[in-house]
């Protein structure tokens, strides 16, 4: 039983990782209708930005948080702006080679200044733990995981649900071109759709990066989870990533404590499989709506 409660402890971290950063893909490919390999190296940038504040500026732990968001969502920004925005008309194969050639890009990048070695920042949140009965330990870094997750997700919810431009975004997710006919100004929602999912990105690196390292390759692996869990829930529908996260955090865990970590891929993209053959569009996923059908 103690076994069983931590890897259930480790799957929702791995679920609240996944869930900020499949949240910001699916909302970038519902409103700005790219499919974006390079979303992966975005945090792995995320997690070198928050070593910088953190550990060499050695800013306290919620300042280094917002800085690192920040500067994720400004790398973003200007990533649209000079590439990325010039691919929304394009094939989808034009969008595939141009994302993979800057997930390469950034990477060598990330390699050209920090090195290739992994980096772990630890913070006095990961070593403090609480005792849940009497054999299980949950960190407080691992709670600060939950918990900031929690408020992202109801974050994001409020404002595109409450919000003009989150409605906009929504609308242009839905329906591009009766968008273009009322006058809402497509490029600037997609520019916010690309700043908020990157924003996402550093958030997640921020929190997760006391429990892992950060290498320049590790882009790669974030990628092919978040798109499993966004196939999972459905293309562009972000409550569908959420609820997917749960689900593949959890299978993740439970493989590497029962199986074996060498197979938690394996059980995953099974899973994902599973969900295709009885949901081809993936649990929230809508052949005529495009991206916030659930919220």
């Amino acid at each position: 039983m103690p076994l069983f409660v931590s890897e259930i402890i480790n799957g929702l971290v791995l679920a609240s990782f996944y869930a900020l950063v499949a949240s910001g893909l699916a909302m970038i490919f519902g409103v700005v209708g790219i499919v974006n390999f390079a979303h992966g190296d975005f945090v792995m940038l995320a997690g070198y930005f928050f070593y910088e504040f953190y550990v060499v500026v050695r800013l306290p732990y919620l300042p280094a948080i917002i800085l690192t968001a920040l500067g994720a969502a400004v790398i973003g920004a200007l990533t649209y702006w000079i590439a990325l925005r010039r691919l929304i008309a394009r094939e989808w194969y034009t969008q595939l080679i141009a994302t993979l050639a800057l997930s390469v890009l950034l990477e060598n990048i990330a390699q050209k200044i920090w090195s290739p070695n992994a980096i772990s920042v630890a913070t006095p949140f990961t070593v403090r733990s609480l005792r849940l009965g009497s054999a299980v330990n949950v960190s407080v870094q691992d709670l600060f995981v939950f918990a900031g997750t929690a408020i992202c997700l109801l974050t994001l919810w409020l404002v595109t649900t409450r919000t003009r431009s989150g409605k906009a975004m929504r609308a242009v997710a839905q329906n591009r071109d009766a968008c273009t006919v009322t006058g809402i100004n497509i490029g600037r929602m997609a520019m916010l759709a690309f700043v908020a999912g990157t924003a996402l990105c550093g958030i997640a690196a921020a929190l997760v990066l006391p429990l892992q390292d950060v290498y320049p390759t590790v882009g790669l692996s974030i990628t092919t989870q978040a798109f499993v869990v966004v196939i999972v829930g459905g293309m562009g529908s972000v409550p569908g990533a959420a609820v997917a996260a749960v689900i593949i955090g959890l299978v993740d865990a439970l493989t590497a404590g029962y199986v074996s970590s060498a197979y938690t891929d394996a059980f995953g993209y099974a899973v994902m499989i599973l969900v295709l053959l009885v949901h081809p569009n993936g649990l929230f996923g809508d052949r005529s709506q495009r991206g916030w059908v659930g919220l």
